[in-house]
């Protein structure tokens, strides 16, 4: 196994760490701190566990600017911070407390969608191509000037899923190339073109729900760009339906049907008209009453044609 000497910090968030920590621990980086979640997050002490079960330094803070975690970081005499994934703000002091500063890895190509949910804003628009950017580190989200960056197709039938391992394996990549080439020279910086670019904002409430006076192709782009970590929603009987699987059914009805009504069931399959074409709801869970495909659903909830979805 090579020698790496350089001191790094490694920062990152479930389950995007999880998976780089681990990369970099059997590539034999020399991670001299890894800081997690805050102690009020949920996955705090899973990746807590997970970092101290390799014997690696565990760093506790509850605030990003304090001056006990400045200290600490400083003292560590740091080379490079990288980033996987990170809910918080790095402040300036943070990032101006590392010797080469800090580097991230965010699953699109930038400076297209900079922001929180690359992965489901990608599907929703139906791109076709996608990837991960390896960036320098800046007080603006997602403008650092870009190291490495690496493509990769979105398939038809891609999900949130998918596209999260598929570019997880693609940070890997990246971030051990980068690392490797950290140790001989400083790393390349290309500043990012200025420009008009989508944005990948976080999914909001009313963005969850599905809107049958969209069209159904739309519609099943949603379904797989929030599954399996969000679930598209809608509701039945004023009951919450989660949705995780629906196809396009290409039929067309009067304009006089109401969008979201069942105008078909046959076949173990539910025909929701919409604003163009038709929905099937193929996987779903109902209420808290099971997960099942629309042939359970058809057997134990008994829609009747006419019947809304909203």
């Amino acid at each position: 196994m090579k020698e790496y000497k350089k001191r790094i910090l490694f920062v990152g968030m479930p389950d995007m760490a999880f998976v780089c920590l681990e990369a970099c621990y059997q590539e034999g980086i020399n991670i001299v701190g890894v800081m997690g979640p805050k102690p009020t997050h949920h996955m705090f002490k899973p990746f807590k566990q997970f970092v101290e079960n390799k014997k690696l330094n565990f760093i506790y803070y509850d605030d990003l600017k304090s001056p006990e975690l400045i200290d600490t970081i400083k003292k560590l005499n740091i080379d490079m911070a990288v980033v996987c994934s990170f809910n918080y703000k790095i402040p300036e002091v943070l990032l101006n407390a590392v010797k080469d500063g800090f580097i991230n890895l965010h699953p699109s190509l930038l400076p297209e969608y900079r922001g929180s949910n690359p992965y489901s804003r990608v599907i929703m628009n139906n791109e076709k191509v996608t990837g991960v950017t390896l960036h320098h580190m800046s007080k603006e989200f997602d403008k650092g000037d870009i190291i490495l960056q690496l493509k990769c197709p979105i398939e038809t039938n891609e999900t949130m899923g998918t596209l999260f391992n598929k570019t997880n394996d693609i940070c890997i990549q990246l971030l051990l190339s980068a690392l490797n080439e950290y140790e001989k020279r400083p790393l390349p910086s290309i500043p990012q073109i200025d420009g008009d670019y989508p944005v990948a904002d976080a999914i909001t409430d009313k963005e969850m729900f599905l809107d049958y006076n969209k069209s159904a192709v739309e519609l099943e782009r949603l379904v797989r760009a929030l599954n399996p970590f969000i679930l598209a929603s809608t509701f039945f009987r004023r009951v919450l339906v989660k949705v995780m699987k629906c196809s396009v059914v290409k039929k067309h009805y009067s304009s006089d049907i109401p969008n979201g009504s069942i105008v078909d069931i046959s076949n173990n399959q539910i025909v929701i008209k919409t604003a163009k074409d038709c929905l099937s709801l193929d996987v779903m869970q109902f209420g808290s009453y099971f997960v099942g495909d629309s042939k359970d659903f058809i057997k134990y909830v008994n829609p009747q044609k006419g019947e809304r979805f909203y």
